[in-house]
């Protein structure tokens, strides 16, 4: 009886494997593997159109890393429009009196994260101003006996999420929120060690100029290979930052990010100079609002300040609109975009659940899971928008679910533009050995951080049937072998899925 119980099930494993196509008999011999077989990783595939295709652990919850931005961008589509525009507005306190402005000019913030970003979806700095400018003139403005005030306040958000790591918070991965941002929120230096072990490194800020700013610098020369140790430390609290740690001898001068949590300040800053330089005087230069509501200009010890006008107090005289939605997410998705991914979420959330707050931010997105069909999203752990929160926690199929469920929307187009195409953007590396065939059809999000590799998006049909289209996410968490390695497996997965799906 037992001879016969194990040729029945030797000859069911052999028909199962005669069933599967070859990206699951890959899949199955992995799980021996020395990179994989120590670690929790999943695969889910499926045909947009329905019907499974790969899977293993497909429900097992991990860390997604940059992944969770699939979900961001995709769900602030469907929401606000690929057409939406972030609106900053001028207005101003006080009165006009013979083109003299006695009382404030405000730039009023609306979440726009393209302000004085370097990329090649922001608008260039001088077209913005130059708009504002037009405003300020049109409005009769000719001097103002005030401050330009930076205005982030309509983005009520938490500065930073409180799950992100201190050391993730602190540089160019997570910078400080605001309405009212430039530049992406950082802060740019270029830094080289010193001749010899223990000398201090040479640290210099470039952009943007921050004169408000007291840099402490008491980082040194580590021993060669010891690598990047430098950590970054600075609060909107107060206008001073501190790096300390080690870089290694002999490492090249490179450009570092780190936090600008005055990105209010900055811009207004930026403007104040620029009005200047146009004739248009500005007696008290720039400021911003602490988180008390009071004006803040960092000139001497800020004592007494006022306390800024109510926003809905103001006059306005204009607004000004950021690039469209659909541009900015391609950025987002294509240069893997942090800052952008949370100004994306807290927007959303802003608009629809009235608040940028955390708990807001969680309503909102579960609601807009719901009315995109996608069930199951109460079971996963979404902290942030960008992937940066080591809380986060989603399955493979849940991935799936929500791009199957994209495929079937208007802003489809759009999402699916967004996302990086084998040797551009984050993917630059990727998929070298396969194919053109292979290549000219993926599309994909990557995410990573320490122990974590996770590749999801589509594969498109040969044949350019919608439904044929494979929908698919890999993840790996807990491994401690070199990314190469693990590069190397999700390349094989998806080459294989996509010579499965028509060369």
């Amino acid at each position: 009886m037992k001879r016969m119980f194990l040729a029945v099930a030797a000859l069911l494993c052999a028909v199962l494997a005669q069933g599967q196509g070859a990206a699951q008999k890959y899949v199955e011999q992995l799980k021996t593997t020395d990179e994989l077989k120590e670690a929790v990783w999943g695969i889910s595939a499926v045909k947009a159109g329905g019907g499974r295709v790969t899977e293993y652990n497909s429900r097992t919850r991990m860390m997604p890393a940059s992944n969770v931005k699939v979900f961001t961008t995709g769900l602030a589509l469907n929401e606000l429009g690929p057409d939406y525009r972030f609106k900053t507005r001028l207005a101003y306190s006080g009165s006009i009196e013979d083109g003299v402005l006695k009382g404030d000019l405000y730039i009023v913030g609306g979440g726009d994260p393209t302000i004085g970003a370097r990329d090649s979806v922001a608008f260039a700095l001088q077209k913005t101003f130059s708009e504002w400018e037009k405003l300020v003139r049109a409005a009769g403005i000719r001097s103002v006996e005030g401050y330009v005030v930076g205005d982030g306040r309509w983005l009520d958000c938490e500065p930073q999420n409180v799950s992100w790591q201190l050391e993730d918070a602190a540089n160019g991965d997570g910078a400080v929120m605001s309405g009212l941002s430039f530049g992406d929120g950082l802060q740019a230096f270029t830094v080289a060690p010193g001749a010899r072990i223990g000398d201090p490194v040479k640290i210099t800020p470039t952009f943007p100029d921050t004169p408000w700013m007291e840099w402490t610098h008491t980082a040194v020369t580590g021993p060669a290979e010891s690598g990047d140790q430098l950590f970054y430390a600075c609060t909107d609290l107060v206008p001073v930052a501190s790096m300390t740690g080690s870089l290694a001898l002999g490492t090249a001068s490179k450009r570092i990010t780190c936090n600008n949590p005055f990105g209010a300040l900055t811009c207004a800053f930026y403007f104040y100079r620029y009005l200047e330089n146009q004739g248009i005087d500005v007696s008290e230069g720039p400021a911003d609002i602490d988180a008390s509501g009071r004006l803040r200009d960092f000139d001497g010890d800020g004592a007494g300040m006022a306390l800024a006008e109510v926003q809905d107090s103001l006059h306005f005289i204009g607004e000004s609109l950021s690039p469209a939605l659909k541009d900015i997410v391609r950025q987002t998705n294509g240069h893997s975009d942090n800052y952008y991914a949370e100004a994306l979420l807290r927007v959303m959330a802003k608009e629809k659940a009235g608040s940028a707050r955390f708990e807001s931010c969680q309503e909102a997105r579960q609601a807009a899971f719901g009315r995109l069909g996608v069930s199951g999203a109460d079971r996963m752990q979404f902290y942030d928008g960008s992937g940066l929160a080591r809380k986060n926690y989603i399955t493979p199929e849940f991935t799936t679910n929500f791009l199957t469920a994209m495929t079937k929307v208007q802003s489809y187009k759009d999402f699916l533009a967004s996302l990086p195409q084998a040797g551009s953007g984050t993917l630059a590396s990727r998929l070298r050995s396969a194919p053109e065939s292979v290549r000219s059809r993926v599309r994909i999000k990557s995410g990573s951080m320490n122990g974590v590799r996770c590749f999801s998006g589509y594969i498109l049909s040969s044949d350019g049937k919608p439904e044929n289209t494979i929908v698919f996410s890999i993840m790996t968490n807990n491994t401690v072998v070199p990314s190469s390695r693990i590069n190397f497996i999700m390349d094989r997965i998806i080459t294989l899925l996509a010579e499965e799906n028509g060369e």
